[in-house]
């Protein structure tokens, strides 16, 4: 073979091998399963992106919430007070803040700081310098301390306190990544869930147009058909996979030790894998059902604009649609609605926005509920009743002004109305809301202007720094102990009655 004729082939097999490659991705990527994944994917990545997520997203990794208000006309001294949490879950830092002001003077301020360290509490009215844990050394030094139960002192923890705290250093640690590890196997277990209900269901696919609010949304339509034996047989390999999952095993260890104060981590996670294994039983004993689900996801974009399920099972006959739209983060309206075929029973709820500008913000949150109640009816000498659909709703309203500050909220009801007004800036990185108006079925609430409540989002505040040097609580004997207790309670029991006092 000549060098020409050699080219000539390899470049056509490599043409042909580049073909096929696109060819077997594009199938690959439009299977029903992956374009449902995705769709799940692509609207959560969206969902994160709306201004009320975003802000809280930064507010929990390092920003901080505050709220205030002058209580001079319900006590009897000119005090101002303001509460504040600062929070930085990445770093795993916290911090909270009392502040109370008699005529700009501070009369008490309260500080607790933790890291994943050291955690220490300062009041400078109460008690001179700080007192707090190294997180580090607790397993060295709360043996043979005044907290450790075989002490048998006034300030001895229960077994179970004690050892939630010497296991805390390992929880503080092993809390890393707590929050990425969690998104991370919600969406592990979601792309599993998913797979194999597509791999035991009968699958279809079709060109849909849907309606959301007033936009009309080309979709491919992904049904899955599930009757009992498929339900029965996804449950039980997701199980499986559960069970042999030693990351989830570990995770699961994680969020135990931090709530474990009143029992041991393995009871918890042991009672989870029982759960498992219950929900499989009831899984192998349901019988005569039939569940469809419908994803509508979006040819341009693939996204989720629209669910739909509907279980038979026996008698029983119940809907459930949640309707996104193209694209949550400029969808005009969304919807969630059930209803209970059989009864006529249900509820909706539909999110639908007005405006939303640069310069004003309006949108309508109505919910309605559909019940079943009884209607008396007198048959002469007997009396007996009947039962009638009665449909009740709501209306939640919110406006903004971005620029004048213009602020409310206002629920309505059959029975109820009621308001919330205030002037709501955005200031660089900071929200802060000041309330000036609160009605209720058309009575205004004294005192709330005077009050000045105020509430600050800040999405970037730095956090004060736990103490370089405190006194370790595990350290001191009992008297010293008793003391500062005797200190703090006298501290506060002298606030009380000059501020709060009759």
């Amino acid at each position: 073979m000549d060098k020409k004729k050699g080219l000539i082939i390899g470049g056509s097999i490599g043409a042909a091998a580049l073909i096929a490659l696109v060819v077997t991705s594009i199938a690959v990527a439009n299977r029903p399963s992956a374009l449902i994944v995705r769709a799940f994917a692509n609207t959560i990545s969206d969902a994160k992106k709306l201004e009320v997520f975003d802000v809280a997203d930064d507010v929990i990794n390092g920003g901080s919430i505050s709220v205030s208000a002058d209580l001079d006309k319900v006590l009897k001294n000119d005090l101002a007070a303001q509460g504040k949490i600062y929070l930085d879950a990445k770093d795993m830092k916290s911090a909270y803040e009392l502040t109370l002001k008699d005529d700009d003077e501070v009369v008490f301020q309260p500080r607790i700081l933790c890291n994943s360290d050291r955690m220490a509490m300062t009041c400078p009215e109460l008690f001179d310098g700080s007192y707090g844990v190294n997180i580090k050394n607790l397993e060295k030094n709360l043996p043979g301390s005044i907290f450790d139960p075989d002490e048998e002192t006034d300030y001895s923890l229960t077994d179970e306190q004690y050892d939630y705290f010497m296991n805390l250093r390992d929880t503080v640690k092993n809390d890393k990544n707590l929050q990425r590890d969690m998104s991370n196997m919600n969406t592990k277990y979601r792309t599993r869930a998913i797979e194999l209900l597509v791999k035991y269901s009968d699958v279809g696919t079709s060109s849909k147009t849907i309606t959301v609010g007033d936009e009309k949304i080309p979709c491919t339509a992904v049904t899955l058909t599930i009757d009992e034996e498929a339900l029965a047989q996804a449950g039980a390999d997701l199980i499986e996979y559960a069970n042999n999952d030693k990351d989830l095993e570990k995770f699961l260890y994680r969020i135990a030790s931090n709530g474990s104060l009143r029992e041991e981590p393995d009871d918890y996670v042991d009672r989870f894998y029982d759960y498992l294994d219950d929900i499989e039983d009831e899984l192998e004993e349901i019988d005569d059902l039939e569940l469809q689900l419908v994803f509508y996801v979006t040819k341009s974009g693939r996204r989720l604009a629209q669910f739909e399920a509907e279980l038979e099972y026996g008698k029983d006959n119940y809907e459930l649609t949640l309707a996104l739209g193209k694209n949550v983060t400029k969808s005009k309206e969304m919807s969630l609605a059930g209803e209970d075929k059989r009864t006529g029973e249900g509820f909706s709820i539909t999110y639908s926005v007005e405006t939303n500008t640069s310069s004003a913000y309006e949108a309508v949150i109505k919910t309605t509920e559909t019940q079943l109640r009884r209607v008396y009816v007198d048959y002469g000498d007997n009396r007996d009743y009947d039962q009638e659909l009665e449909t009740t709703g709501n209306a939640l309203k919110i406006e903004w002004d971005r620029r004048a500050g213009d602020f409310s909220i206002r629920y309505k009801d059959k029975y109820s109305d009621y308001s919330v007004k205030g002037n709501l800036i955005q200031k660089g990185d900071k929200y802060i809301f000041l309330l000036t108006n609160l009605r209720g079925d058309g009575e205004a609430v004294t005192g709330v202007k005077t009050l000045e409540l105020t509430i600050t989002i800040d999405r970037h505040d730095p956090m004060p720094n736990v103490p370089g040097n405190f006194t370790d609580v595990t350290k001191m004997d009992k008297r010293e102990f008793k003391h500062l207790v005797e200190d703090i309670v006298e501290g506060v029991g002298k606030l009380k009655d000059e501020y709060f006092g009759k």
